[in-house]
């Protein structure tokens, strides 16, 4: 609780007591929302009829649901490492790292990631 409040200062900037917890609990739902996955993608290019699997990727993000959605979204990468930047910054950098690892020759990250058959197949 210290932490969090050195962080982010929410009981000196007037914010009751229920409205911190909401805001440790959202802070600990995006920390256990993390997962590392490792894959290939399927991927189309404007010449192939279908798509075809990408080389192997990894990649540690936060996610939605683990459980429902076992994927990266790039969008809400960005979103997520508001917070996270702020809470852990060196953890941040690698999240971005392991997006930026993915970018390939002509600088392009797919939006969404879904690495292996069991992100697939959900």
């Amino acid at each position: 609780e210290s932490r969090f409040e050195e962080t982010f200062g929410l009981a000196r900037k007037g914010f009751p007591p229920a409205q911190r917890r909401f805001a440790q609990a959202a802070l600990s739902d995006l920390l256990g929302g993390m997962g590392y996955f490792h894959g290939r993608s399927l991927v189309q290019g404007p010449r192939q009829e279908r798509p075809v699997p990408a080389a192997e990727a990894a990649l540690f993000t936060a996610v939605p649901s683990r459980s429902f959605f076992p994927r990266g979204f790039l969008w809400d990468e960005g979103f997520h490492q508001l917070l996270l930047a702020r809470w852990a910054p060196a953890l941040s950098r690698e999240v971005i790292a392991h997006w930026l690892d993915l970018m390939n020759a002509e600088g392009w990250i797919p939006r969404e990631q879904i690495l292996g058959e069991e992100a697939r197949a959900k």
